[in-house]
């Protein structure tokens, strides 16, 4: 699953409300190269207590429920969408936000996604863990503490994986707050798979997490910034996405293995560059080998610089000629296993 960063394009509500914005919001995913797209599966009664949602912040008109009504990801376009996900060779899965929405969508995802705000809904973890399948666990405004609660619950149903997202619940978060660092400790706290949910502007901050160690991104995703809505102007448009995919597989291809290899064009430099042990001038047989007598050139075509310890003081056992490079053969008494430790 996580043999390279997976790259999730999170559509959200961007779809307005309109289905084929939605198929056009994974093809695009697709061709910008996201291993995933994702939405939000939600509505105004599954969610929302109104009367008390409007005492708490304080809103003065019923406008935000139009909105939520809106950009509800009707039931029926689950299996539009998961068949031209399939067309466009990308998954697709959701941010279920109610229990009976996890029975809904079952059919048509092959893994789920639990938002910051139901980190401790517990009742919705064992649902969406009851499924035996992949969770992205997203923690933003979220203590260690919930954190350790909630995978103690997914983890529980034996998932295939559980891939926590570190986030900041801040819409843009500005990168003073974004705090890359936590993801070495959710990965040692929990050794499980992190990931990094960005809320940021921009790519920087992605391909930064890719660093940290992150081996799954989700951004926001739209066609086009200028749209109304909230997530709308945070999001990247296809053009940055393609981006962000780019520098993403530049990262995996720079950063390479924590195995240090010599590539076949560097063992070529090896040759070139390094510096061989050459005599100085003609040397007679029975010479023996010293500072005075000896140089070091480029190429290395026989014994390194590193072995003049293990020369030094040796005679020769034939005439060698001005510059010419000493080899084991020219050597009285080389040690077998000198040669071997420079190797």
């Amino acid at each position: 699953m996580f043999k390279k960063i997976f790259l999730i394009a999170e559509a959200g509500s961007n779809h307005n409300g309109d289905l084929d914005t939605a198929v056009e919001l994974v093809r695009q995913a697709a061709l910008a190269g996201a291993d995933a797209v994702k939405f939000q599966c939600y509505s105004l009664n599954s969610l929302f207590a109104p009367e008390h949602y409007e005492t708490a912040l304080k809103l003065r008109d019923g406008r935000w429920k139009d909105e939520i009504q809106k950009y509800t990801f009707q039931p029926d376009w689950h299996k539009v969408i998961a068949a031209e996900a399939e067309r466009s060779g990308i998954a697709y899965f959701t941010t279920p936000f109610s229990p009976d929405c996890v029975d809904h969508i079952d059919p048509f995802v092959p893994f789920y996604k639990i938002a910051s705000c139901d980190i401790t809904f517990s009742y919705l973890l064992k649902k969406v863990g009851s499924k035996r399948k992949g969770v992205f666990l997203s923690t933003g405004a979220s203590y260690l503490k919930e954190i350790d609660r909630a995978v103690k619950t997914l983890s529980a149903f034996s998932l295939p994986f559980i891939c926590i997202m570190h986030c900041i619940a801040i819409y843009p978060a500005p990168h003073d707050t974004l705090n890359l660092r936590f993801i070495e400790t959710l990965k040692n706290r929990y050794s499980l798979p992190v990931g990094f949910s960005d809320h940021s502007k921009g790519i920087d901050a992605a391909i930064f997490a890719a660093g940290a160690g992150a081996v799954a991104i989700e951004k926001h995703f739209t066609l086009d910034k200028t749209q109304e809505g909230a997530d709308h102007k945070n999001s990247l448009n296809p053009d940055e996405f393609k981006c962000l995919v780019e520098k993403i597989r530049l990262f995996e291809k720079t950063i390479g293995s924590a195995r240090k290899t010599i590539t076949p064009r560097e063992a070529a430099e090896r040759v070139y560059a390094r510096r061989g042990i050459y005599s100085k001038q003609a040397l007679k047989k029975g010479t023996r080998l010293t500072y005075d007598n000896i140089c070091f050139l480029r190429p290395n075509v026989s014994l390194g610089a590193e072995c003049i310890d293990d020369i030094i003081g040796r005679k020769l056992t034939m005439d060698v000629p001005k510059k010419h490079p000493i080899d084991l053969s020219m050597i009285d008494d080389f040690p077998d296993d000198a040669y071997k430790d420079h190797v």
